[in-house]
Formats: C-alpha cells, structure tokens, sequence
C-alpha cells in the first residue's frame, strides 16, 4: 500500500471511530420530546385551598368613637341612621356598583347576612354610586346577592363623616354604637375565623 493510502486507510479508521462514539453518547442523553407545532392549553390546576384570613387587616380602635350619625335610605326610601340598629353588632360596608374589589368581596357579606344575620348582628351595605337606587338595586339582583339589604346613600356625606378614604371600606359598630374597628380594603367576611371575631362582639 503505498503511503498516501496508508493515510486515507487511517483517516477512514478515525472517522469510524468518532461516528460511533458520537452514536453511543446520543443514545445516553436524557429522551427530548419534540415541541408540538400548536401546544395544547395547560390544563386547570387543581383549586387551591383557602388561604387563612389575615385579621390583623381589621385595625381595632384604642378607644371606641361614636359612629358617625350620617342618614342614609333603604329600598323603600326611607331614611335611617346607624342609631336605629343600635343593640346589634353591625358590619357597615360602603360599596359601589364600579369598584371591582367591591363586588368580588360582596357575595362574603352576603354569605355573612345569610349565617349571622338576626336579633344580634347585620351587615350593612351602603352604596355609594351617585346614581343610588336606580343603579344599585338592578346590581344587587343581577348578582344574586339575596340576603344583605338595600341601602344607599349617594350624596358621599356619610363616607365624609365617617373619614372614609376609599373603597371598599367596612367599620364594625358594637351593640352600642361605636365603631371598634375598621378594614380598608377587602376581607373574607365568611371565614370561620371572622365569624368568630364578629361572635365575640355579639357575646359582650
């Protein structure tokens, strides 16, 4: 053989040899699936469970303040005051139909009404669009929410005189009507552990 084929003969030999060392690594790489042209949606993630309520939102006063005196109208139009509820511990919400906080928070209050509600305690939900009733009434029964009352109160003089700073905010008034605490923001007014908050003002 002469000399240059001596040298192909090797380089042959080599090209052989990296082939199938290059064969052997590929079949020990993890298995890749290729990407489909159109991925599928993921699908839904089981609910996640409940996450505990955060109570310390609920900022309790060192020293209970009359609430304020403000009058507002129910569903018929008649006028009231939170005096006139006065002996039930009260959740007096102040909402409107545009606030998206307010509404996902409303169905808790509504669900709180439904398992609380009675001689002892009520949820007072005050609308504040300036459109009042013709507004907030066609809201409430589209949305279902069957056991929390209507009232409103479009003038925004309650939310001045009880130093409202935004929605939603909710002030809890004890059964002698002072407020003892109020949530700026939104709560989960459902949850056992608010429940229990509310049962204690209730039992004093």
């Amino acid at each position: 053989m002469t000399r240059n084929g001596k040298i192909l003969a090797f380089a042959a030999v080599i090209i052989i040899a990296a082939g199938a060392v290059a064969s052997i690594a590929l079949k020990n790489q993890p298995e890749m699936a290729a990407a489909p042209k159109s991925a599928p949606a993921p699908a839904p993630k089981a609910q996640a469970a409940a996450e505990p309520v955060d109570l310390s939102k609920l900022k309790y006063l060192e020293t209970p303040v009359p609430a304020a005196a403000t009058a507002f109208t129910d569903g018929a139009g008649a006028s009231h005051t939170l005096a006139d509820f006065k002996g039930k511990v009260l959740v007096v919400n102040f909402w409107a139909t545009w606030c998206a906080p307010c509404v996902k928070e409303m169905p808790t209050l509504d669900a709180l009404q439904a398992s609380m509600g009675g001689d002892k305690f009520a949820v007072i939900a005050i609308n504040q669009d300036r459109e009042g009733q013709k507004v907030a009434e066609p809201f409430i029964a589209k949305n279902e929410w069957k056991n929390i009352a209507l009232y409103v109160e479009p003038s925004a003089r309650f939310q001045k005189d009880a130093r409202i700073m935004g929605l939603p905010t909710s002030i809890l008034i004890d059964k002698q009507g002072n407020e003892v605490a109020r949530l700026e923001g939104t709560m989960a007014w459902d949850a056992p552990e608010v429940k229990a908050e509310i049962q204690k003002l209730t039992e004093k």
